[in-house]
């Protein structure tokens, strides 16, 4: 194989690993990881959003949040918002909502947005996005319970307490004594057993707060920790009324319920905790991202170029051929005078070398003969690998004749040419024009073909022409 193929076959690989590396990290992530453009289109998108629109990575590219999400509102949401952040050129932090395909649930996430600008100079978003749907219930629970605070006091689910100032003797209910495990027996006890259970590092704050409560509105509310009997810590919500005063305004009763908020606390604090581990990581991994991007942008360059050019010989492949050949023709049928020549070119017994040499002796023969080819031709013409042993030859403004002595010059220097451990190698050549009194190129082409049929079948190694289809 000649070096520059084998460059291109390992060039080729390494774009392959680099980009299956890049799609793993990415589509391990349990956090949404997505890139969009300015028109919201997808450029990524990994696994998780995938399973939340009901499809696939692949499907996602190409297409915004409406092929997928039946919420226009939070569509239109999604595209003004990425687009303010590319304006602003600032990274944002955003709470947002998103629709389950398949379910309708409604999910929540807070999103990390970063603006770039893309290889195009084009400018484009990458999100990534933690689901925050199991915090936001949990939020959503305790605030139901606190619009419900009037009904949990009468069916007692909270601490409740009643505090007789002047005897200092505070009377409380059982769920206050389980809240704490506190004995049955100790349902009434003076105010400063509630003091000793205060957390000590929040026993000053709470004083102050029930003394400005008595000296002021009367009214008292503080959130703090508490500790319970066997040493456990308890995060709650406290809050009180001054409900009678004396003759002279002095508060002689106050009356409340305390409700236990330490599950809300520990997930503000794994809230936090997450938020900024996701910061940190984001950091490392929009800088993996881009130094990734970049390496796809320069693969997917080079990969686009390998898609037209053949790995064996180095030619332009059949699907550059075709995409030349439609060219030609049109340019025959904006000038509507003219000819343009084709040659299809095929190697003779070539399936015979190969079972008898091997496919690495029918290799050699092909970039041999693929190599003579080009030498063979002029300046302006085109020649592609069409397949298998088959090679197409595009003659511009060429006539027939001309054709045809170009086409004796190949076969004559392929069969003058041998090649190691295989000796002489033939070619039949079929030749015909095509003009823009075709209807389409593919016409020309099946003439060329048939042309190069019958010299196949008149004996091989010929030049055979067809000038028109009922030759």
């Amino acid at each position: 194989m000649r070096p520059d193929a084998e460059a291109a076959r390992d060039a080729w690989t390494s774009a392959v690993h680099a980009e299956e590396l890049l799609r793993t990290v990415i589509d391990e992530s349990p956090d949404i990881i997505l890139m969009k453009d300015w028109d919201g289109k997808f450029l990524l998108g990994n696994r998780a959003l995938a399973r939340l629109y009901g499809t696939t990575p692949e499907d996602l590219v190409g297409v915004d949040d409406g092929a997928f999400n039946p919420n226009e509102e939070q569509v239109a949401f999604y595209l003004e918002n990425v687009r303010g952040v590319m304006r602003s050129g600032e990274t944002e932090i955003v709470m947002e909502e998103s629709t389950d395909v398949e379910t309708g649930e409604t999910h929540y996430y807070q999103s990390i947005k970063r603006p770039l600008i893309g290889p195009d100079g084009e400018p484009r978003i990458l999100v990534i996005a933690h689901d925050l749907t199991d915090l936001q219930r949990a939020n959503r629970v305790i605030q139901d319970r606190e619009r419900s605070y009037s009904y949990a006091m009468a069916a007692a689910g909270d601490g409740i307490w009643d505090w007789d100032i002047v005897s200092d003797v505070v009377t409380h209910n059982a769920k206050w004594m389980e809240m704490f495990g506190i004995t049955s027996g100790q349902l009434q006890h003076p105010i400063g057993v509630f003091t000793e259970i205060l957390h000590p590092d929040d026993r000053e704050d709470v004083q102050r707060a029930i003394r400005d409560a008595l000296t002021g509105s009367g009214t008292y509310q503080h959130e703090h920790r508490m500790v319970r009997g066997d040493g456990t810590m308890v995060h709650v919500f406290d809050r009180g009324q001054v409900v009678e005063r004396d003759d002279e305004g002095n508060p002689t009763r106050m009356a409340g319920a305390v409700h236990d908020i330490t599950e809300r606390i520990l997930h503000e604090h794994r809230l936090r905790v997450i938020t900024e581990a996701l910061i940190d990581a984001n950091v490392s991994l929009e800088s993996k991202v881009e130094e990734r991007t970049n390496e796809l942008a320069r693969a997917n360059s080079e990969l686009q170029n390998l898609a037209w050019r053949d790995a064996l010989t180095g030619l332009p492949n059949r699907l550059a051929g075709m995409n030349h050949l439609d060219a030609e023709f049109a340019r025959l049928n904006r000038n509507e005078t003219g000819t343009s020549s084709i040659l299809m070119m095929d190697v003779d017994l070539f399936k015979k070398i190969n079972d008898t040499y091997g496919h690495g002796v029918g290799d050699d023969v092909l970039t041999h003969i693929a190599s003579t080819i080009t030498e063979s031709l002029r300046a302006g013409d085109f020649v592609a690998r069409f397949g298998g042993e088959e090679f197409m030859a595009l003659l511009p403004d060429t006539d027939l004749d001309g054709a045809v002595i170009v086409a004796e010059k190949i076969r004559e220097a392929v069969e003058g040419s041998a090649i190691d451990a295989v000796g002489t190698v033939t070619l039949s050549i079929g030749v015909t024009v095509a003009s823009s009194a075709d209807a389409e190129m593919d016409i020309a082409v099946r003439r060329a073909d048939t042309a190069l049929y019958d010299a196949k079948r008149l004996g091989r190694n010929l030049v055979v022409t067809r000038s028109t289809d009922s030759d």
